[in-house]
């Protein structure tokens, strides 16, 4: 049949030269392997033109495809060279070609005698196919024609004994009966209508599918020649000899193609296929002749195990839409993730092809679709109620034994397994199914329901107690509902869908669950109360507050109870179960109970502030001693408290820091965790199930969003807490760790001999030490404490104010007041790099009111306090750092007392009775058992403090000055 194709194309082809222009020059840099071939010997052949040219390329390009032999090419170009030339204005036909070539090749053109032997037989099997189902009327015709045809076919009759003249008289004869067909009458006056048209159809419709089949790369399966568009237009020069017609060619190009799909799966040939098949579905009818011709083809098709008798173009959208729907009527086992593309291709492909025969294949058994559905919309119903189906029989026919080889419950298992086939469902067909049929999710989603309730239904009713297999049952039941629920939703005016009426004797399911559900997920939530809040206390009493390191600075404890509450989260959320707002609320009491008792056990470990405050001085006016012999009182500390220096102790400002860490992570923790249980509750929540979505079977209704604002307890304790351990650092640097260098140092004895500039490198260690623990989000908080506890109504203010006896300040220390104040505010500044110059200046507003105060003279200050003195008691209470005012008559005293004035000691010895300042010595008492660890701390960390040479000299000289004075100065009576 290939070789006839070919004959036929070739007689075509000369038929038309000269006649009839093929082409039009087409400009390709690109062009077939085969025709790379060719360009050598089209470059030696310049007589030819290029046109022509191109033409005889083409025709090579369609030989190789077909795989014939250039031999045979030659021996038919060569017998039917001829043929154009009688035939120039008359019809052809497959006999005449045939006969053509019998008279113009013998013997002496074929290389050996077989090869002759199979030509010649087929030629006369093609005169007998084509000439003798024709006669089957004329018996006398048929008689003679048989003898004439089995002489044809005797070859060594025919070589041997039978002379030129008599081959050629019968072959002469065979052309005279041949001729008699051609010039019957045509029966539908179509245009080039000859008579084999109708009477040999079915072999020309295979001759045709030969040549078509030679756009496929022979070379490359499944590939197609980059040359197909010019040799389709070759072909089309068969169209009067075959009797092809537009509508009949796009039919058999589409079978062509999707024949080739199948055989080699590759997915461009079915788009291609589709393509032609839409040509053919929304081509117009044509002329009714035409549509009489295409209607008297008629075909015979399998139609499941009968014979159905179809025109030829019906009976190729048959065979294809047959073939369609088998693959889609168990589109999940036929189709992967990775064949979405296909899928859609032969969903377009069944619904083109079974438009017209959609009563014959959409058979409905289950849910009835609405009067007024497409023929599109049946078909797609009927896929997926068939595919849903048929993957349902595979799932449940080894539901049992795959369950106990897994050790599930069998309900679980087939839950888990149909939830895999509605997740299937849903990512790879139902996008594609709903342009067909916007109702197929719903449809979907109600067969798995349906199918799984049935099964479902008498399990639940034998339910007595909440065993492990019940809630594994429960929670795969449930996590089922919810996806096809979810399904549900998607689909746009679901509700007034009439499939959802399907859903009503299983709704009764969802309710069963969730009251069964409700009261066991309360008592388990209570359990991990108590697990979590054992777990919390456990990993805070062992806690030793170091950071975990030196990326994450917080404490292991922390970690661990946040650890806890996420496995209880997750463990919550897993259950799989029907939650109301109830349970959620829950969950967030026990969460919050647990890091509530965290940070009150980090509250109760902290000490008041003011327990490091130094014991307030004795108040003394201004007076050098006339005799240095004269003996002088003293002052010793007043001792803390042992329960508080035990817990001094353990409150190191390493353990400050990572206190103040951790109350930081609690609250960006805290932050993450209701993000995270916001979102899994709204997941849960998302997928509720087909009862509760159209009655409210909530047993609370209070807003979700609500709930949460039970962390802000917890937010704002942690805020608080830290508040007061940042505060507590600042204090404890100062007035605690520091308390030697810089409260017992400063001005002591003098201004000019104990200035800020021993100060200024051990505080800039200190800063740098805390920067180094502390992170960088609350470095500017800790380093603003330090700031405020050495230079604001605290540190500085109590050497100004509460210095002692042997602090006094002359009018020139004043000016070495005012620089060492801009230094500790430059210091803090640090260029810009530091704390924000408003803070500072803020911060130092009172040391600097306080330092103009010293300015003035004492008439002026005395009159100042005369003012404020009905506002002091005869014996005025020494205020605590932090409460001073520079107007009040307190702080206005305290000015007189360490001024280095006369005015101002006799006023005060006259008003108030205050002993003379010579009368009392500073000397170091007995320490008691308490040091502080911050420079061995630093030390250990090898923070390089870059002091001045200078500055370590005069460090030196204060720390032995310090240990031969008292460390306080107890209150005296005035």
């Amino acid at each position: 049949m290939r070789e006839t194709a070919y004959e036929v194309l070739v007689a075509s082809f000369i038929l038309s030269r000269g006649e009839v222009r093929l082409f039009e020059k087409k400009k390709k840099e690109k062009r077939s392997r085969f025709l790379k071939g060719l360009r050598s010997k089209r470059d030696e052949l310049n007589s030819r033109s290029e046109p022509e040219d191109c033409h005889i390329d083409l025709l090579d390009v369609i030989r190789v495809q077909m795989e014939i032999s250039e031999a045979m090419d030659v021996r038919t170009k060569r017998g039917l060279r001829h043929f154009g030339e009688k035939k120039m204005h008359e019809q052809i036909d497959v006999p005449q070609i045939s006969l053509e070539l019998l008279s113009a090749i013998s013997r002496s053109d074929f290389p050996t005698e077989r090869s002759y032997t199979q030509w010649q037989k087929r030629q006369a099997n093609i005169l007998e196919e084509l000439l003798m189902t024709s006669v089957d009327f004329v018996s006398d015709v048929h008689a003679a024609l048989s003898m004439l045809l089995s002489k044809l076919r005797n070859i060594e009759e025919w070589v041997l004994n039978t002379s030129p003249d008599g081959r050629a008289e019968i072959l002469t004869d065979i052309k005279q009966y041949a001729s008699k067909f051609s010039n019957m009458p045509r029966k539908f006056g179509i245009r080039n209508e000859t008579y084999y048209w109708t009477s040999s159809f079915h072999f020309n419709i295979n001759l045709y599918e030969k040549l078509l089949c030679s756009i496929f790369d022979v070379l490359e399966d499944g590939q197609i020649v980059e040359e197909a568009e010019e040799i389709i237009a070759v072909l089309k020069l068969t169209w009067s000899t075959l009797g092809i017609i537009q509508k009949m060619h796009n039919a058999l190009y589409a079978w062509v193609l999707f024949r080739q799909f199948v055989r080699t799966g590759e997915a461009r040939l079915l788009r291609y296929a589709v393509v032609e098949v839409q040509k053919v579905v929304s081509g117009k009818d044509g002329e009714g002749i035409e549509e009489a011709y295409m209607s008297s083809l008629i075909c015979s098709v399998d139609a499941y195990g009968s014979t159905r008798l179809l025109n030829l173009v019906d009976a190729v959208l048959f065979d294809i839409s047959k073939w369609c729907h088998n693959q889609l009527e168990d589109y999940h086992l036929h189709f992967s993730q990775d064949k979405s593309a296909m899928f859609e291709s032969v969903l377009t492909l069944a619904i083109l092809c079974g438009s017209c025969f959609a009563d014959e294949f959409a058979e409905i058994k289950y849910i009835i679709p609405m009067a007024g559905d497409g023929t599109a919309s049946i078909l797609a119903h009927s896929f997926i109620e068939k595919s849903i189906q048929a993957a349902y029989k595979r799932v449940h026919n080894v539901w049992d034994a795959k369950a106990k080889l897994e050790g599930k419950h069998p309900l679980t298992m087939l839950a888990d397994e149909l939830k895999l086939i509605a997740e299937k469902e849903c990512t790879t067909f139902l996008p594609l199914l709903c342009r067909q049929y916007p109702d197929a999710g719903i449809l979907a989603s109600v067969l798995l329901h349906q199918l799984y309730g049935e099964q479902l239904a008498p399990f639940l009713e034998g339910v007595s107690q909440f065993s492990e297999s019940v809630r594994e049952v429960l929670a795969a039941a449930d996590r089922l509902e919810r996806y096809l629920f979810h399904i549900v939703r998607s689909v746009r005016n679901c509700v007034g869908s009439p499939i959802i009426n399907y859903l009503h004797p299983y709704q009764y399911l969802s309710t069963q669950i969730q009251q069964i559900c409700a009261p066991l997920i309360l008592q388990w939530l209570h359990t991990q109360h108590d697990i979590i809040l054992e777990w919390t206390k456990r990993a805070i009493q062992i806690e030793d507050w170091e950071p975990l390191s030196s990326q994450q600075r917080q404490t292991t404890s922390i970690i661990e109870v946040f650890r806890i509450i996420e496995e209880i989260v997750d463990q919550f959320f897993n259950l799989n179960l029907p939650m109301d707002t109830i349970h959620l609320r829950s969950l967030l009491i026990g969460i919050v109970r647990s890091l509530d008792s965290y940070l009150q056990y980090m509250v109760n470990q902290q000490v008041d502030k003011r327990m490091l405050y130094p014991s307030p001085p004795a108040l003394t006016r201004y007076k050098e001693s006339i005799n240095p012999f004269t003996k002088k009182r003293s002052a010793e500390h007043a001792f803390i408290e042992e329960k508080i220096a035990r817990q001094l102790n353990d409150l190191t400002v390493l353990k400050l820091c990572v206190k103040l860490n951790t109350l930081h992570y609690v609250r960006d923790q805290l932050d993450t965790l209701e993000d995270s249980v916001k979102q899994s509750w709204e997941l849960a929540q998302s997928g509720q199930t087909f009862g509760a979505a159209e009655q409210d079977l909530s047993i609370s209704s209070e807003p979700v969003d609500e709930l949460f604002t039970i962390f802000d307890d917890i937010r704002r304790s942690a805020v608080d807490a830290s508040d007061t351990i940042t505060d507590f650092i600042g204090a404890r640097v100062i007035f605690w760790d520091m308390r030697d260098s810089f409260l017992f140092s400063l001005y002591q004895g003098s201004v000019e001999s104990a200035r800020f500039e021993i100060f200024i490198p051990l505080l800039d260690g200190v800063l740098d030490y805390i920067c180094d623990l502390i992170i960088d989000t609350l470095r500017d908080q800790v380093v603003s404490s330090i700031c405020q506890a050495s230079m604001v109504l605290e540190g500085y203010v109590w050497v100004l104010l509460d210095g002692g006896p042997s602090r006094v300040f002359s009018d020139s220390d004043v000016t070495m007041m005012q620089e060492d104040l801009n230094v500790l505010k430059d210091f803090f500044i640090a260029n810009g790099q530091g704390l924000p110059h408003v803070i500072v200046e803020k911060d130092a507003r009172l040391a600097q009111q306080i330092i103009d105060l010293y300015s003035l003279k004492a008439s002026t200050i005395i009159e100042m306090l005369m003012s404020a003195s009905e506002h002091v008691s005869y014996y005025p209470e020494s205020k605590k750092p932090g409460q001073r005012c520079a107007n009040d008559a307190e702080t206005l005293l305290r000015v007189l007392c360490h001024k280095k004035d006369e005015v101002a000691s006799r006023f005060l010895k006259v008003h108030y009775k205050l002993p003379k300042s010579s009368d009392y010595e500073d000397v170091l008492g007995k320490e008691p058992a308490l040091k502080s660890s911050l420079i061995e701390d630093m030390l250990k960390s090898n923070t390089s403090f870059n002091w001045t040479e200078k500055g370590q000299r005069g460090f030196r000289m204060m720390k032995k000055k310090f240990q031969e004075a008292t460390s306080e100065i107890r209150h005296a009576p005035w």
